[in-house]
């Protein structure tokens, strides 16, 4: 509640005088009655009831949260745990740009390293660590993070702990790691964490870059022809087409049989808000983009920000 203080004369030197209280003002308890206090008007984003989401959906589980408010704007089964797949990077990287790692040192891929549906890495290539970073994020390359990893230091357990670790300080219980690529079916979490999580994510500049990068010319050590590296992400190539500014367009997908077509995503829209759109378990790789897509414009047509045209009407 609102306290009101006053300021009292000093006492003087001869006599004491303890100041009178005076009347309270009506209310609850408080110093100043309700009808005295400015109103509250919510500053998130308000929607304007018109219409619910009719989109295909495949997705078995999706969210959208308005970026500056955490506002749940679209909700599909948000609490369903689910295999994260490659959205796991997400926080195998996060882990790996905490470490004093020198970006400009080398590794050799060995045979360890190499997944068998990895095709950006080979055995006994050396490429430096700032090569593999962006081959593990750009091309979602399990090879290049199981790399990284074992160029860390850590074991593979000492390293998942520290992802488990992590997943609790940042106070995101659904997610439970046991591999750092997310190849097992056994790391998993729902979708309001994900989304909390590639918040999270994108405050590491390193990351955010990685995953606002569409194409990437990797260059084996010693080797005179580069390596082309897609991002897996199509609403950033407009291979799905959009109308998202691509500047500002960052996200991470997953598939493994298990998991479905994942994909986790912060885009902005047409006046300037940013939104993060977690979609688990879309049927078909195309799907889990356009179904991201379509949600994005839903809310931005749905939703009112403050300062907006018809934001105060809805605010009453």
């Amino acid at each position: 509640s609102l306290t009101l203080g006053r300021v009292s004369e000093p006492a003087r030197l001869v006599t004491l005088h303890f100041p009178t209280a005076k009347a309270r003002a009506a209310g609850n308890g408080g110093d100043i009655s309700a009808e005295q206090l400015p109103v509250s008007r919510p500053r998130v984003p308000l929607s304007r009831g018109s219409k619910d989401f009719t989109g295909a959906l495949t997705a078995a589980a999706a969210v959208a949260i308005d970026e500056e408010t955490n506002s749940l704007l679209f909700t599909k089964q948000p609490h369903d745990v689910r295999p994260l797949a490659s959205l796991t990077k997400l926080m195998s990287t996060l882990v790996l740009a905490s470490l004093p790692l020198d970006w400009t040192t080398t590794t050799v891929i060995n045979a360890a390293d190499i997944d068998a549906n990895s095709h950006h890495l080979q055995v006994g290539e050396r490429f430096t660590l700032e090569d593999l970073w962006q081959i593990a994020l750009i091309g979602s390359s399990n090879s290049a993070i199981h790399a990284l990893v074992r160029a860390s230091g850590l074991s593979e357990t000492e390293f998942v702990d520290r992802m488990n670790q992590r997943a609790a300080t940042l106070r995101l219980p659904s997610l439970h790691f046991v591999e750092p690529t997310g190849l097992d079916s056994a790391n998993t979490g729902d979708a309001t964490d994900v989304a909390r999580l590639l918040k999270e994510a994108l405050k590491v500049e390193r990351i955010y870059r990685a995953l606002n990068t569409s194409e990437y010319y990797a260059e084996p050590v010693g080797q005179n022809k580069k390596r082309r590296v897609w991002t897996t992400n199509w609403l950033l190539t407009n291979w799905v087409p959009n109308s998202f500014d691509k500047d500002t367009l960052v996200g991470k997908t997953g598939y493994i049989t298990t998991a479905g077509y994942n994909f986790a995503v912060q885009l902005v829209g047409a006046k300037s808000h940013t939104i993060r759109i977690v979609v688990l378990g879309a049927t078909d790789n195309e799907a889990r983009f356009s179904e991201a897509r379509d949600i994005a414009d839903w809310v931005f047509i749905t939703y009112v920000w403050p300062g907006e045209e018809g934001y105060d009407k809805l605010a009453e």
